[in-house]
């Protein structure tokens, strides 16, 4: 009588035992949460160029290309560093492209609304080269360094963690040497485009 007892006690205390772990592996698993703005991210971004002023009127409009990493100071402030390069032909000059290479920082302040959108504004700075085809050396524009502090306005939408966003920027040229003939030189730069991001 003893020995029925005893297997009956060992196997109540078996299924005791792997219930509450049948029971957890069965309940489902949260998922991690997904990155917010203020995780850190890559963001690829295009769109159109164009020079203003004198230099406006000898140049074309054109595209450009950039990758920028993204950073959360604060809440509501955020800070990109990144490289655009863009390419616009010109006027009349045949097969002629004043191309730039440009390197620079930016900081943008805007809130984050209902969880998904980030409407901002920003100013930076950056080191810009444009770097003429020799077409173009021949009517004498150089290559140059210049100076730019831009100046944007634009808003992201965050699904998960992809980003896509639009903004516009105005890079006012603040200083450098003479590249172009005469007053060809003056003007600045406006571009507008759309993104394309991850958060990490």
């Amino acid at each position: 009588m003893l020995l029925p007892i005893w297997r009956t006690g060992a196997l109540l205390a078996t299924l005791g035992w792997a219930a509450p772990s049948l029971a957890k592996e069965d309940s489902p698993r949260k998922q991690q949460p997904a990155p917010f703005f203020g995780a850190p991210g890559l963001t690829v971004r295009g769109g159109v160029t164009a020079y203003t002023g004198d230099l406006g009127t000898e140049t074309d409009v054109g595209t450009f290309l950039g990758l920028q990493a993204d950073a959360q100071l604060l809440p509501a402030v955020g800070l990109e560093l990144g490289y655009e390069g863009s390419a616009n032909g010109f006027a009349d000059i045949d097969n002629a492209t004043l191309w730039r290479h440009n390197v620079g920082a930016l900081a943008k302040m805007g809130p984050t609304v209902r969880e998904r959108w980030k409407p901002f504004l920003g100013a930076g700075v950056g080191v810009t080269y444009l770097d003429a085809t020799s077409e173009a050396n021949a009517r004498q524009f150089d290559d140059t360094f210049l100076a730019e502090v831009p100046l944007t306005a634009g808003i992201e939408y965050r699904y998960n963690g992809v980003t896509a966003g639009a903004r516009a920027t105005y890079r006012v040229f603040a200083g450098g040497g003479d590249f172009a003939p005469g007053a060809e030189d003056d003007g600045d730069l406006f571009t507008a485009g759309l993104s394309l991001g991850g958060r990490f």
